[in-house]
């Protein structure tokens, strides 16, 4: 018999680690389903410490070279947050050769991002480690992980927490088991979607009205719909989660009432799926106004402040 992950391991709402001390966090694999706000939430994370900290937050993937070469001569007021892509990333990527001009000996360069996190108090966040299939890679993560070196000459600052997040492998055809050394290296927290309300307010606090409320009423009716385990790894078929009905909140609004009922409702099956699709295709395509929902939500809002 084939076991689902949620079925033989006790859970944590992924938006519960906002609660965690640092030092709890700090080598941490947060294992669960695709799209239910791990990144998002690990980023979030991040720019409260950094709050917290008195601290100006900064994001390296999307810092200019030149703000990155002043990060890496003086970062004391700075909290920096790099989020990669665990297969991208290859022991040579971190230590780069450069000859020296005198004998026959070489020195080891570092990519300016891996240089600021030797010297910064950040959060390092290695996304999809499941998905990590060469062994000279997971050996390297055991170095990091570990020793919080890598190469020859990088050494992660004692400052940066490093967190790493990953798919079951019953979830996600690309994902495989860890190796146990690694496993013994890291704090396991096994996560699971947030609630419809907490989704609704995410989207509330970074789309403001840019999104289409009737997702969040539609989900109010069935929380379960949030988020449905995939029936297989792989396949065309879409299935629901709080990633994909944010996508699909998004573009709703963005379509408004300018499409018809066919565009629609591909549109929906073409991010959820047609088993949930179908149920919230009806509910959307009813008679009420769309704006009674948004309506609805500012009134709620009133009464509760």
């Amino acid at each position: 018999m084939v076991l689902y992950w949620k079925e033989v391991c006790h859970v944590v709402r992924i938006t519960q680690i906002l609660n965690l001390p640092p030092e709890t966090l700090n080598r941490t694999l947060l294992l669960g389903g695709p799209g239910i706000g791990k990144t998002e939430v690990t980023e979030q994370y991040a720019r409260e410490l950094a709050r917290k900290e008195g601290r100006i937050f900064v994001d390296l993937d999307i810092v200019d070279n030149e703000t990155a070469r002043k990060l890496v001569d003086n970062c004391r007021d700075y909290f920096v947050y790099f989020r990669v892509a665990a297969p991208h990333i290859f022991p040579e990527d971190v230590s780069i050769p450069k000859p020296l001009t005198s004998g026959d000996v070489v020195d080891f360069l570092t990519p300016v991002r891996l240089m600021i996190l030797s010297k910064c108090r950040g959060l390092f966040f290695i996304d999809e480690m499941t998905n990590v299939k060469r062994a000279d890679q997971r050996v390297f993560f055991y170095s990091l992980v570990q020793e919080g070196k890598a190469g020859w000459s990088w050494r992660i600052s004692p400052d940066v927490i490093i967190v790493l997040a990953g798919n079951p492998p019953s979830m996600s055809a690309d994902a495989e088991p860890l190796p146990a050394p690694l496993l013994n290296r890291l704090t396991v927290l096994n996560v699971e979607p947030p609630t419809v309300d907490e989704w609704c307010t995410y989207m509330d606090n970074r789309y403001g009205s840019a999104w289409e409320r009737a997702v969040c009423e539609f989900l109010r009716e069935g929380p379960s719909f949030l988020f449905e385990v995939p029936k297989e790894p792989e396949g065309l078929e879409p299935y629901p989660t709080p990633r994909s009905w944010t996508r699909l909140a998004l573009q709703l609004h963005i379509i408004g009432g300018n499409a018809d009922e066919d565009t629609v409702a591909e549109i929906i099956y073409g991010n959820v799926g047609r088993s949930v699709g179908s149920k919230f295709l009806n509910f959307y395509m009813s008679k009420v106004p769309k704006d009674f929902f948004r309506k609805t939500a500012r009134a709620l809002e009133k009464v509760r402040s």
